[in-house]
């Protein structure tokens, strides 16, 4: 037993010296090399193309795209700028009312003949609160075959028109012929308070007038006959439903005489109830001297509201018989006072229509219907 233990001390002090001796000579190894691992010499790629070495290859692994490493992907985060001390209450948002943006620059426009002359006005109206400038008025179109400008000018300027104002300014024009039918527009350019140019323009100005240039022409009823059947002719048939046939024959009396004719005949007669009037005037041109004639028919029941108007206009020139017709047939159409025979407004009309009294704004008659 003693030896046996003494044998086994003996091995392993025997193997602890081989492992002491084994680590002294890599310490010694590493002290003579100056502790480097010297590298493993390879040869270049072009010289082993060279010399005809086939590099080796080295097998890839196969890796799985689940596998690859996928980045993270990066958010640009955008840091909110704070708000200047001091400026940011100072600052805020103005919204404009609806109603100042409705309101506009409106150029509204008129006329009547004066006279011998017919009297054209535009009306520029600033509906803004802003001072508008430069502001230019000016003629763009009108019948220019029938019409002669009594100016040189053919437009008006105005330095500003106030917030709330207006400017209105007068054309006046000459016509050359008996016939006078066409269009007037006129045109309005302004600067606003930014600067800006605008322009816009009036709505067309329609004339179709002939019985404000007409003189009367006296004539027997023989003659009146001889020359209708040489003139050239036309005809309108009217239905009103608002007067009796003798309210509307009197109101073609005045009519007639309000459009310059001369009242060559006229008659009213009732037969079974029905009324029939006749009227027959002629008149001639102021500058051309040329004949025109109207002939108005009425009939309809006596008594009763309703009633038909066939209107006839002849004339040695065919340019004059259809102005003619529209302006007499506007004019029978109308709602005339029964003293001065002035045309009423659409409020007097609304009343009369509702069986109310009214006074006539131009001579101060009470109407009642």
């Amino acid at each position: 037993m003693l030896l046996m233990i003494q044998f086994f001390d003996s091995l392993l002090n025997g193997i602890l010296i081989v492992l002491f001796l084994f680590l002294a000579c890599i310490a010694i190894g590493l002290a003579c090399s100056g502790g480097k691992i010297p590298k493993e010499e390879t040869i270049p790629t072009s010289v082993m193309r060279e010399i005809g070495v086939q590099q080796e290859k080295r097998p890839s692994p196969t890796i799985s795209w689940r596998e690859i490493p996928r980045d993270p992907i990066r958010r640009r985060t955008v840091q909110p700028q704070r708000p200047i001390p001091g400026v940011s209450h100072a600052i805020k948002q103005v919204h404009r009312p609806p109603a100042l943006s409705e309101k506009k620059v409106k150029a509204l426009r008129g006329g009547e003949f004066v006279g011998n002359r017919m009297r054209f006005k535009v009306k520029v109206v600033n509906e803004t609160p802003y001072m508008i400038t430069d502001v230019t008025v000016y003629l763009l179109s009108y019948p220019k075959e029938s019409l002669r400008l009594a100016g040189k000018e053919d437009d008006c300027q105005f330095s500003k028109i106030e917030p709330g104002g207006f400017r209105s300014p007068t054309f006046d024009f000459i016509p050359t012929q008996d016939c006078v039918r066409g269009d007037i527009v006129a045109g309005v350019s302004y600067v606003d308070m930014t600067g800006k140019a605008h322009t816009l323009s009036t709505e067309p100005f329609v004339i179709r007038s002939v019985c404000d240039l007409l003189i009367p022409d006296q004539v027997t009823p023989e003659d009146f006959a001889l020359k209708l059947q040489s003139y050239e002719h036309g005809e309108i048939v009217i239905k009103v439903v608002e007067w009796t046939p003798k309210e509307m024959f009197e109101k073609a009396l005045r009519i007639m005489d309000e459009c310059n004719f001369y009242e060559v005949s006229s008659n009213l007669d009732v037969k079974e109830g029905i009324v029939f009037g006749n009227l027959n005037g002629l008149a001639k041109g102021k500058y051309t001297g040329k004949a025109v004639s109207v002939e108005i028919r009425i009939t309809g029941p006596l008594g009763q509201k309703g009633a038909s108007c066939t209107i006839r206009v002849s004339g040695e020139d065919q340019a004059m018989i259809l102005p003619a017709i529209d302006d007499l047939k506007e004019r029978l159409s109308a709602w005339l006072c029964p003293m001065c025979a002035s045309p009423l407004t659409l409020d007097n009309v609304e009343k009369l229509r509702d069986g109310k009294v009214v006074v006539c704004p131009f001579c101060s008659v009470s109407i009642g219907r």
